[in-house]
């Protein structure tokens, strides 16, 4: 958990976001093991959430799982932007299609966010979880969803990002961040290789349809693999744009 996140906040996603993977009933030592949380405190969370209506509880099993109150809280955004259930199965199809890892991401603050991911399924894929965060100036994400900004705009935001450098390393180069835009805009997406992540490769494209703060989807795997596989993946993910929007 970052240091600057109010802990108990940190603690109620991180319990919900367990059974992402868990995807079953979970007694309370099971979470406690899994999330490294002390006992007393576990219990209290969980008897909580059970309260606010997150979590049912079987008294019998003595196990906790999440009720439709979580998958209710974030449906009307995806219905908003692309119709129900559309941005989903765009996901599906993508990673079906190519087997590698496909991801949602938007912009937060000067990073980059994964909202979503889709874990490849090839023997060699990028593992990366919801809730991580990669660069905004140094990614191939971020270069694509900054193409949707006018230069002025992404100036001021490396303008913020350098007073906030705590090191010359930390600051990132106006000029080298324009020329990755440029050809973001002129290909009409995102292609980059080693870029914050040795041996790993992506292709990203910003979502078609007017957003408050545009989603990227990227198809990531080995460097070796997404050079390989780049021309397959474009006419994927473009004929997957047309059926879907």
């Amino acid at each position: 958990m970052a240091e600057d996140v109010v802990k108990s906040v940190g603690r109620v996603f991180e319990v919900l976001e367990l059974w992402r993977t868990a995807r079953e009933p979970l007694n309370a030592t099971q979470v406690e093991r899994q999330l490294n949380y002390p006992q007393s405190s576990t219990l209290a969370l969980l008897k909580s959430l059970v309260k606010l209506g997150y979590l049912s509880f079987d008294r019998i099993e003595r196990t906790y799982f999440p009720t439709m109150r979580v998958a209710h809280l974030g449906e009307w955004l995806e219905t908003s932007l692309y119709g129900n259930g559309q941005l989903s199965a765009l996901i599906e199809e993508v990673a079906d299609r190519t087997g590698e890892t496909v991801s949602l991401s938007c912009q937060n603050d000067l990073q980059m966010q994964f909202v979503q991911i889709r874990p490849g399924t090839k023997p060699l894929m990028v593992n990366v979880q919801a809730g991580t965060f990669a660069p905004l100036f140094a990614s191939t994400i971020g270069w694509t969803a900054l193409s949707t900004k006018p230069d002025a705009d992404i100036a001021k935001l490396v303008g913020r990002q350098n007073r906030r450098a705590k090191s010359t390393e930390a600051k990132a180069s106006l000029p080298a961040v324009l020329e990755q835009v440029g050809q973001v805009r002129e290909r009409g997406y995102g292609i980059g290789f080693d870029t914050y992540v040795h041996s790993v490769g992506a292709v990203a494209w910003v979502l078609p349809g007017e957003q408050t703060r545009p989603l990227v989807l990227s198809v990531a795997g080995p460097s070796d693999a997404i050079r390989t596989e780049a021309d397959d993946i474009v006419r994927t993910v473009r004929s997957a744009f047309k059926a879907h929007f």
